[in-house]
């Protein structure tokens, strides 16, 4: 073989040996590529409740907040004004029990904090009918009686007693009449702060009924009159015959809180 022929085969084996190496040897691993951090988008707030997701926006005009507490609860007063008030009762001589607090559950302004039944007003004159009340308003109507009604009684047959008063039941719970309000306030009845007196008692005559006496020139009518006018001394409104057809039968007194004092007197 010549020199060139043996060169020759020196390369062939040469490269056949690199070719075989190549194909035994394992791939070179490369680490994997490392992913680019992506910021995560926040989560949206998740709903409170599934109520409040569906709750209306409030309209134009609507009022926000919790209720107004019932209008008996807004002149219930403290303890201390109720016990001052139950002495006085006491003094001038009054029977009376404490019922348990009035409320309504289908009538939210509707009620008295610390009501009182009253069967004796005063000592000598009863109360039949037994009404509830405010505190108050018993100690507005002994007032009334025991300044003017007991010595204008006097006046009007022989010196007669007055020995008692009818009335109506005091509480009742019903909205206030001729307002032409389509939602009228409550009656100052359901709050315990009014009275309706039927007719007056006195000893040894027949009762004298409220009426109207507008034509009448007698003793009952000018007691009558008399009665109906200085009853706005003890109360803010006083309603009788002469004042509308409502209130023909009955003297209506009660204790409405108004602005600057002003008191209805008809």
């Amino acid at each position: 073989m010549t020199r060139l022929g043996r060169l020759s085969l020196t390369a062939a084996l040469i490269l056949a040996g690199a070719a075989a190496l190549a194909q035994e040897a394992p791939p070179t691993e490369r680490p994997p590529a490392r992913p680019e951090m992506i910021e995560a988008e926040p989560e949206p707030p998740a709903a409170d409740d599934a109520a409040d997701a569906q709750e209306p926006a409030p309209q134009e005009g609507e009022l926000i907040g919790p209720p107004a507490p019932p209008a008996w609860f807004t002149i219930a007063g403290s303890d201390a004004d109720h016990a001052a008030c139950l002495s006085l009762l006491r003094r001038g001589g009054a029977t009376f029990t404490e019922p348990p607090p009035i409320a309504e559950a289908e009538a939210w302004d509707c009620g008295i904090a610390r009501p009182v039944q009253v069967t004796r007003l005063l000592r000598g004159v009863e109360l039949p009918d037994a009404p509830i009340l405010r505190c108050q308003t018993a100690l507005a109507l002994a007032g009334w009686t025991r300044d003017f009604l007991v010595p204008a009684a006097r006046a009007v047959s022989d010196d007669a007693p007055l020995t008692a008063l009818r009335t109506g039941p005091g509480y009742v719970c019903r909205d206030r009449v001729g307002t032409g309000d389509a939602d009228p306030p409550p009656s100052e009845h359901a709050l315990g702060n009014a009275i309706d007196v039927m007719s007056f008692e006195l000893e040894g005559r027949e009762p004298l009924p409220v009426r109207p006496r507008a034509e009448d020139g007698d003793a009952d009518a000018a007691f009558q009159r008399a009665a109906q006018a200085t009853g706005c001394l003890f109360f803010t409104t006083v309603l009788g015959p002469g004042s509308n057809a409502a209130h023909d039968d009955h003297l209506h007194l009660d204790l409405s809180q108004r602005s600057s004092g002003w008191r209805v007197c008809d």
